[in-house]
């Protein structure tokens, strides 16, 4: 037996080779295998050169009997789940050419030093991609002289400058350097790589302009990758220069100015990724004019125009055209009637206006990645829409399109077909091909009728998003069955009945939206099985019934909760509390009574200042559903989207609350909106109110508060709504601050008893109710000067009584007086022995 390439193996599949002597090649990619025999009583692999473990689910240390087998020319166990120190024996091979240990999920680790005191002079390639490499890379790699690839990428642990000593590996024909934060200019040794071929300097942190020198002096070059750097100026035009170039990366820079029409003269480029830039001006057909091997063209996110003549006809086929905000309209692009072998499409934001022509769906069943969405495109879609069987992903969104949702034959992992005009109910075959989808989004249509009964079978769904349409009926009980999703969305439809119970079974959901509809009925007990819950909404229906105290219990890492405008009754639940992630907690025009609960003060989220924009988005797929919420921030309903991770609001409003508000609200540093209007609270604006320096609106209207205005409230510098109309407050208005921007008298109406600007009623001149103006900053100045007048004014008379009170006891007690003098004669002695 001299080859041996197996696709299934047993548990004991080392022992099993083993026994075979004469194996010289060993191949295991792709096996699915997890164990690997850490040790062998006897290594026979006296003959095997080749062995290539790749791709399978290794999660142990690195067996050492493999350092033991000297015939190995090439060993590769990358693209694993190996953990620990790689074997430094591995450098005692003597015949090792190949040592691939690339991509094992960052476990493998070693330090350079020690690596590189062996015998690596047959080597060929070295790949500790991925790896945690400590310490900087010594000189002695120059001793690798038969070195021809190098692989580095990622190695963050990787400390000082990469040495010159690389130079004189004069055979390294590929180099990569990914994720070496270099945070320099392009290092001048890279110049003296006169043979290298294939270099990588993906994400960097590299500086400064692409130096023209560099690409003069690698001539050979076939592939050039800076992607993900901090690279700034022109694209130089000596990359026309690089006859030999095949693949040029430089997306995600900070390049800008016009792409060189020299690029038109690489005739051996077929990749070529200029995305996510600031590029500006007019491609022509002279850029492309001798790129007759081009299969991906990627330009995306730059500010480009791309408007060749009507006629032309490119020389290059492409596999990829990626092309979203480059300015490509207004007529459909009609030099892709062309392109017979494109896969992956994107024209999204490219100002295309009008109807698809016709001869674009004959491109339909060759596209695996379709992209038209944010565009002007309207008409209706052909009916079935005809699509590769195996297309991953289909996105319309943000056009005019119209007319019936159109059936899908083949299926989809992905499908958006958002913010149109699609009219009338969802077809039900519309998913009977599409047993692998996961992202399907119908939001913002007009879509009627109920949800179909394909959900039954999507078991694959993550995200679901049907929300701003007319659908009616009820929640189907079969939505229980998508077990993988993650994101849920039915707001603003006409939805009736109850939340089924079914829904108890989405383990998985993290975020639910059943806003803005006509549900009704309690919340299911079954919901507490949903723990990965992060949002929970179910605002402006018609629920009713406590609010259930097991959420404080069962969501751990809820962040957004609303029962806005329902019919919840009761006591707001003190288990709240221990939503520690909670920032959003809207309660809102309920029936709710009963005292707002002290332990609120324990809301961990609401107590620091969110400073960590996230845009929060759920799903496996590459489309994401964008978390959202309405908050009642400034008097009015807000959305927020890709800031909803910086919000912390809470919402009691217009319920039947009483008692006082707690102090312990005030320990809410966090809060950026609180709105307690029209309920029955009763006593004191907090003292400690302008402890919440970020409060940007503030709304206690409409209670039977009474009191004066804290003057901490002029310390709340970022507020800019505030309403504490229609209670008893009294005094003087502070001024002062941010208070003095806010001159609309209506913020103060309704309370009889106050005075000061921005009111008409001057206060008297003994009112005295508010006291000297507190320095800014310093919320508790007033009460500490009231502690210190309190102080004085009670030691005299505290003192009297104490003294006279002392003598009495004196004259009254016998016992008293002699250890009185006793104590004194003691002191005495001590003080004059």
């Amino acid at each position: 037996m001299s080859y041996v390439n197996l696709s299934m193996a047993s548990h004991d599949w080392v022992h099993v080779m083993n026994n075979s002597p004469s194996l010289v090649e060993l191949h295991l990619p792709y096996c699915g295998l997890s164990y690997i025999s850490p040790t062998l009583p006897t290594v026979n692999f006296t003959s095997l050169r080749v062995l290539h473990l790749r791709f399978n689910n290794f999660n142990s240390t690195i067996p050492n009997w493999i350092a033991n087998i000297s015939s190995l020319v090439s060993l590769s166990l990358s693209d694993n789940k190996f953990q620990g120190q790689i074997p430094y024996q591995f450098s005692q091979l003597p015949n090792l050419e190949v040592l691939s240990l690339g991509s094992n999920k960052d476990n493998l680790r070693v330090g350079w030093s020690k690596f590189l005191e062996g015998n690596w002079r047959k080597l060929k390639k070295l790949d500790l991609s991925f790896s945690q490499l400590h310490g900087g890379i010594p000189k002695s790699v120059s001793n690798m002289t038969s070195l021809e690839s190098l692989f580095l990428s990622f190695g963050e642990n990787i400390t000082g400058s990469i040495p010159r000593a690389i130079t004189k590996l004069i055979n390294l024909g590929r180099l990569s350097l990914e994720g070496y934060h270099m945070h320099a200019a392009v290092p001048d040794w890279l110049y003296e790589l006169k043979n290298l071929k294939h270099l990588s300097l993906y994400d960097c942190m590299l500086t400064g302009p692409i130096p023209a020198a560099l690409l003069r002096g690698l001539s050979s070059l076939e592939e050039l990758n800076l992607s993900e750097n901090q690279l700034n100026g022109n694209i130089p035009e000596a990359l026309g220069g690089l006859s030999s170039l095949k693949e040029l990366s430089l997306s995600g820079n900070q390049l800008n100015g016009t792409i060189p029409t020299t690029l038109g003269q690489l005739s051996n480029l077929s990749w070529l990724d200029l995305s996510y830039n600031s590029l500006t001006g007019n491609v022509s057909e002279s850029h492309f004019e001798n790129l007759k091997k081009l299969k991906v063209l990627i330009l995306s996110s730059n500010s480009l125009v791309f408007q060749p003549q009507p006629d032309w006809a490119p020389a290059f086929q492409l596999s990829f055209a990626l092309l979203g905000s480059c300015h490509l309209g207004p007529r459909f692009p009609l030099w892709l009637r062309t392109q017979k072998y494109v896969q992956s499409l994107d024209l999204s934001s490219t100002t295309i206006s009008g109807v698809i022509p016709t001869w674009f769906w004959d491109l339909a069943p060759q596209l695996l990645n379709l992209n038209l969405s944010k565009n002007q495109i309207f008409g209706q879609l052909p009916n079935p829409l005809k699509m590769n069987p195996e297309v991953c992903c289909i996105d319309l969104s943000s056009n005019h399109f119209n007319g019936p949702i159109p059936s899908i034959l083949n299926g989809a992992i992905v499908l958006d077909l958002s913010n149109n005009q699609f009219s009338g109910p969802i077809p039900p075959n519309f998913t009977s091909t599409m047993q692998y989808l996961e992202y399907f989004s119908a939001k913002g249509n007009e879509i009627s009728g109920t949800i179909p009964s394909f959900i039954e079978g999507m078991n694959s769904f993550t995200v679901l998003d049907l929300s701003l349409n007319n659908i009616g009926g009820s929640i189907p009980l079969s939505l229980g069955n998508c077990v993988s999703l993650e994101a849920l969305d039915l707001s603003k439809n006409r939805l009736s009945g109850e939340i089924p119970r079914s829904l108890g079974l989405l383990s998985q959901l993290r975020t639910m939206h059943l806003s803005n509809n006509t549900l009704s009925g309690k919340i299911p007990l079954s919901l507490k099985k949903c723990a990965s819950l992060e949002t929970l909404d179910l605002r402006d229906n018609n629920f009713s019934g406590y609010i259930p105290t097991w959420i404080g219990e069962s969501f751990p890492a809820l962040r957004i909760l609303s029962f806005r405008s329902n019919m919840f009754s009761g006591n707001i639940p003190p288990q709240l509390s221990k939503l520690t992630s909670l920032q959003v907690l809207d309660v809102g025009q309920n029936c709710l009574s009963g005292l707002i609960p002290q332990s609120f003060e324990n809301l961990i989220a609401m107590k620091n200042e969110q400073k960590t924009n996230r845009l929060l988005s759920y799903g496996n797929s590459r489309l994401y559903y964008n978390e959202n919420m309405l908050v009642s921030m400034k008097g009015q309903m807000r959305e927020y989207t890709r800031t909803i991770s910086l919000v912390t609001c809470m919402d009691f409003s217009s319920n039947n609350l009483s008692g006082e508000i707690p102090q312990g609200l005030t320990s809410l540093l966090g809060l950026r909106v609180l709105n307690l209007s029209g309920n029955q609270l009763t006593g004191k604006i907090p003292d400690k109110i302008g402890k919440l320096a970020l409060l940007e609106s503030l709304d206690f209207s409409k209670n039977q508060l009474s009191s004066s205005i804290p003057l901490s409230m002029s310390n709340l510098t970022f507020l800019s709504h505030l309403n504490l109309s229609y209670n008893n407050l009294s005094g003087r208005i502070p001024t002062g601050n941010q208070l003095q921007t806010l001159e609309d008298p209506s913020i103060y109406i309704g309370n009889n008893k106050l005075c000061g600007p921005p009111l008409t009623e001057k206060c008297g001149s003994d009112e005295t109710s508010q006291g000297p103006m507190p320095v800014s900053g310093d919320v508790e100045k007033d009460e500490e000067e009231n502690e210190i007048r309190w102080f004085y004014s009670a030691l005299g008379p505290g003192f009297a009584v104490g003294f006279w009170a002392f003598c009495g006891i004196l004259m009254l007690k016998k016992s008293w007086r002699t250890a009185y003098h006793r104590f004194f004669d003691e002191m005495k002695d001590r003080l004059f022995k």
